[in-house]
């Protein structure tokens, strides 16, 4: 096997390891924990990239795009409490 191939594979498994993290995260939640394996794959990725440069590969091993699920349920408002409108300055602020 060639270090291009053994790049490949490496990045397959990491692409099979980030889809596992993913359906984790669905189960879980967006832990710390969960957080920490997130971080870890993409320094794992970043990693990966430098060794296939380092190997003449041009752009590095393929790397499918993350999924990231989004949940339909409403955001609690005291999220937005501190937030300005777009374009229109602070609630509440005279202009």
């Amino acid at each position: 096997m060639t270090a291009h191939d053994d790049l490949e594979t490496a990045a397959r498994e990491l692409a099979d390891l980030r889809a596992c993290v993913a359906s984790l995260q669905a189960h879980l939640g967006d832990t710390v924990d969960v957080q920490r394996l997130r971080d870890d794959i993409a320094r794992i990725a970043a990693d990966l990239n430098l060794v296939a440069r380092t190997e003449g590969m041009r752009h590095g091993p393929a790397q499918p795009g993350e999924i990231i699920y989004i949940s339909d349920e409403e955001y609690d408002p005291s999220f937005w409490s501190d937030a300005d409108d777009e374009g229109l300055g602070a609630t509440g602020r005279a202009g």
